[in-house]
């Protein structure tokens, strides 16, 4: 069987329209921490975590920043 030949794109739905609340709880999404786990290897790590210090933020911090820029970028 061979698959499709175009790929399908979905647009994301308006922010005025509701959505499947995942939580069970009528909670804003903004309000909520969800945990997110990557692997890299132990050296990436390392380097990740160093430059986050030495710039004063957290690794999280530092990758949601990348995400904005990233964001931003592909616009």
């Amino acid at each position: 069987m061979t698959s499709p030949s175009k790929k399908i794109k979905i647009a994301p739905p308006p922010d005025n329209e509701p959505t499947l609340n995942v939580t069970g709880k009528n909670i804003k999404p903004d309000t909520i921490i969800k945990p997110i786990q990557i692997k890299v290897s132990i050296n990436k790590h390392k380097k990740m975590k160093i430059y986050a210090a030495e710039q004063g933020i957290t690794i999280t911090d530092m990758l949601l920043a990348g995400y904005e820029m990233y964001k931003n970028k592909m616009k």
